[in-house]
C-alpha cells in the first residue's frame, strides 16, 4: 500500500515536471533512531521522558510499556498510560482488560506504545509525530514483535501514510514493511459508542485465532 502510494505520488510529480515545475532537494531532519545507538531500553526511556522537542505538548512524555519479545504491540496515537506508566484512564483500563481477558496474556507479554509521546493539540500532531517517530521505531526494535495492533484510524494513517478507506483495512492482518498490522477500533471510540464493543470483540477473537494458527505453523 505504501509502495503504491509512493509510486502514484512520483507519477504525479513527473507529470507536473513536464508542465515546467521545478523541484528542490528538501533537507529532512535526521531521524532520532539514527542518532540513538544504545541498545539499552533504560537509556531510551530516559531520553523520551526528558524530551523537549515539541513546545506544543500539554502533558509530560510517556514512554509506555516496552517489553522485549512481546507477542503483540498495541499502538495508539497518544499515550494511554501516564508518565508513571499507570493505567489511570478509562481507555487504559479497557486495554488492560482486553489484554488479560480477551487475549489471555499478561501485561509483561505485550507492549503498549504510542506514536506521540505526549498529549498534543490536533493541529500540531503531524509535525510532532515526525519528531517522535525515531523513538517509536527504536522501541519496535526492542519489542521484536511481528504484529502491531493499531488502535484507531489516526494511528493507522499516521504510521502508514495510506489514504484509503479505513473500513477496507480494519479487522484484517496486513503486511507493512517487515511487520504485520492489525487495524481496529480506537479505545475512545469504544467508550463513546459502547455498541461497537461487540464488533471489536469479534475482531480481537479473530486476531487471537490468527495468532494460534501462526504458532501452530511455527
Amino acid at each position: 500500500m505504501q509502495t503504491l502510494h509512493q509510486a502514484l505520488l512520483l507519477k504525479k510529480l513527473y507529470l507536473l515536471q513536464s508542465f515546467g515545475f521545478d523541484y528542490c532537494n528538501p533537507q529532512f531532519l535526521v531521524p532520532t533512531q539514527k542518532r540513538f545507538q544504545s541498545q539499552n531500553q533504560g537509556d531510551l526511556r530516559q531520553l523520551i521522558e526528558s524530551c523537549k522537542l515539541c513546545a506544543q505538548k500539554t502533558s509530560s512524555p510517556s514512554a509506555g510499556l516496552c517489553h522485549q519479545n512481546s507477542k503483540l504491540v498495541f499502538l495508539s496515537l497518544m499515550p494511554l498510560l501516564d508518565a508513571q506508566l499507570r493505567f489511570a484512564s478509562k481507555s487504559a483500563q479497557m486495554l488492560k482488560n482486553i489484554v488479560e481477558r480477551v487475549f489471555d496474556m499478561r501485561l509483561q507479554e505485550v507492549s503498549i506504545l504510542s506514536l506521540l509521546k505526549c498529549e498534543i493539540p490536533q493541529n500540531s500532531q503531524q509535525i510532532c509525530i515526525e519528531s517522535c517517530m525515531g523513538y517509536f521505531l527504536k522501541q519496535i526494535e526492542f519489542t521484536q514483535s511481528p504484529i502491531l495492533v493499531l488502535l484507531g484510524a489516526e494511528a493507522y494513517f499516521y504510521l502508514t501514510q495510506d489514504g484509503s478507506d479505513y473500513r477496507n483495512v480494519q479487522g484484517k492482518l496486513l503486511k507493512w514493511n517487515h511487520l504485520k498490522l492489525f487495524p481496529t477500533f480506537s479505545l475512545n471510540q469504544l467508550l463513546r459508542q459502547p455498541k461497537l464493543k461487540i464488533n471489536a470483540h469479534k475482531e480481537f477473537l479473530h486476531l487471537k485465532e490468527l495468532l494460534k494458527e501462526e504458532k501452530q505453523c511455527n
